[in-house]
């Protein structure tokens, strides 16, 4: 005879609404001020969109733009501010006010631009 015994794991507690979100991203992000031109092929055509640098880690940064962009679109970006240029991809496009927040993932680490 066998007895097998399961416990079933007490339900997640809410988290409150005034305690801060842990982070759990790999890379910290940090604080960036400066411009950034993405150029993107979607259906609308080629476009060059340029936004706002919000913050960044070396996988992907935050943008705020005045347009869309959807997500999963494969995209060209340089940061001339900080000297840096290469291929990323559109994680996801939020509302925000009037403009527009988009998440960018690096597949790759950015190259030094001239």
């Amino acid at each position: 005879m066998r007895l097998v015994i399961k416990l079933k794991p007490d339900a997640p507690q809410p988290v409150p609404a005034s305690l801060p979100r842990t982070n759990n991203r790999f890379h910290d992000r940090l604080p960036v001020k400066c411009r950034f031109s993405i150029y993107a092929d979607d259906q609308t055509g080629q476009r060059c969109i340029v936004c706002r640098g919000i913050n960044m880690t070396t996988s992907g940064a935050l943008v705020e733009a005045a347009e869309p962009i959807r997500p999963k679109t494969l995209v060209y970006i340089k940061a001339n501010g900080l000297g840096l240029m290469g291929s990323a991809t559109v994680r996801h496009c939020t509302p925000s006010g009037s403009k527009f927040r988009i998440g960018l993932h690096f597949p790759n680490p950015l190259i030094r631009s001239l």
